[in-house]
């Protein structure tokens, strides 16, 4: 490893808050003490996901220590994972990334910004590679992961695992190593220990030439992103996207600028289907909608059609004692430590998620509405009650389990939608 191109490489952040995701392993150890040198506000941040008993324990204590060694302060999150999978239901390496990635957000706003560095390296860039490969994803997923992505930051992308153990053992430094890691459960880790080694064994130059292709497809990405904003600000402004226009772009770019506009990649198969349609047909995209005309998409803002809807209700908040004996589907009660910023009233999304109580997991509002047997044109003015991370009530319909208040919640929130 280069120090001293580290050090250049980085130097912007001197000035900047920095959050270090550290687990005690030898790639964070080494990215903090990287950024040690050169950060002057410098905070560290760990997740106990309390899956590996006194293992977990010790990992904690190990960061605890080399913060107070490093005179660096440190905020732990500690949650019962496998508890809140079983809540939630999915995939294990999914809910701890939700939980790290929620913390991490949490610890940005209490600060008003900043960068949170994470420290993964080029093997890893590899292994996402393969991952993504096999999911059939488009140019954006083989991009992979950036150095610099939004306010999350890469400093070791570019060394690989061996390069940074070296590095530690030559300056001294000690760290925690996670046994986990060689458990072949995971598609990543038989990746990692199996997959990987007999393919560099065949190909001794597939790292260089997949580090390679990431950057390509990076390139490629960042090209399309430019083409598409373009474009992306042109429709905005014009409310229309001309079908000559959508014709003759690059399925790709299309596919870009609808990610941009807030839609998905589905959105686009069922813009083609309304392309050739009678007129008036309608995608919903993000907060746009578009509707089939005679040269044109037509496109408005969601909102307008939101704001129509919602200037006949809204939302009555209350604080009350206690819970009542007898519940309606017409009124809720929550927790308000168990809120997370704001309550808010507003019509369903596209890809709007609810816990709902009584079943493991999440449904999507789409599938609520679906076998309520809810009209397409109900639907569209479906309401939901959100905070600042979940829909917490499908009115009418379902109400989550997040946030719900209980016999042991101490502050309670009446909830009810009200006719102005």
């Amino acid at each position: 490893m280069n120090i001293q191109q580290l050090h250049s490489s980085w130097s912007f952040l001197e000035n900047h808050k920095v959050f270090v995701a550290c687990s005690g392993g030898v790639d964070s150890v080494v990215m903090l003490h990287v950024l040690k040198d050169i950060c002057r506000d410098l905070e560290v941040l760990h997740v106990n996901y309390s899956l590996r008993g006194e293992d977990s324990e010790k990992d904690e204590q190990f960061v605890r220590k080399l913060c107070i060694a490093l005179d660096i302060p440190l905020t732990v999150k500690k949650v019962d994972t496998k508890s809140i999978l079983k809540d939630l239901g999915g995939n294990l390496q999914e809910v701890a990334r939700k939980i790290r990635y929620e913390f991490f957000e949490e610890q940005l706003v209490r600060k008003n910004g900043g960068f949170v560095a994470l420290g993964q390296h080029s093997d890893d860039q590899i292994e996402t590679f393969f991952q993504h490969l096999g999911r059939k994803s488009g140019i954006l997923g083989m991009s992979c992961m950036l150095e610099v992505h939004q306010q999350y930051i890469r400093p070791l992308l570019h060394y690989s695992k061996l390069e940074i153990i070296s590095f530690a053992q030559e300056q001294g430094w000690v760290w925690r190593e996670d046994r986990s890691n060689q458990e072949n459960k995971y598609t990543r880790n038989r990746l990692r220990n199996i997959v990987l080694p007999q393919l560099y064994t065949e190909i001794p130059t597939l790292k260089e030439s997949v580090l390679a292709l990431v950057g390509a497809f990076q390139f490629t990405q960042k090209t399309l992103e430019l083409n598409a904003k373009e474009i992306h600000t042109k429709i905005q402004s014009s409310t229309s996207w001309d079908y000559e226009e959508f014709d003759s772009l690059s399925h790709e770019l299309r596919v870009e600028v609808l990610r941009q506009l807030g839609g998905t990649f589905e959105i686009l198969t069922q813009l083609q289907k309304i392309r050739h349609a009678q007129k008036g047909k309608k995608v919903v995209c993000g907060d746009w909608v578009f509707y089939s005309g005679i040269n044109a998409f037509d496109i408005i803002k969601n909102l307008e059609i939101n704001q129509v809807i919602l200037k006949n209700f809204g939302i009555q908040i209350t604080s009350v004692l206690e819970l009542p004996n007898d519940f309606s589907k017409s009124v809720i009660f929550l927790d308000a430590e168990k809120v997370k910023g704001e309550l808010v009233l507003r019509t369903w999304r596209i890809g709007d998620r609810i816990a709902p109580i009584g079943m493991k997991g999440s449904k999507l509002i789409s599938d609520v509405l679906t076998e309520a047997k809810i009209s397409s044109g109900a639907r569209e003015s479906s309401l939901v009650v959100a905070d600042d991370m979940d829909v917490l009530w499908c009115v009418g319909h379902k109400i989550s389990r997040k946030s719900i208040a209980d016999e042991n919640s101490r502050s309670i929130l009446k909830v009810q939608i009200v006719e102005k």
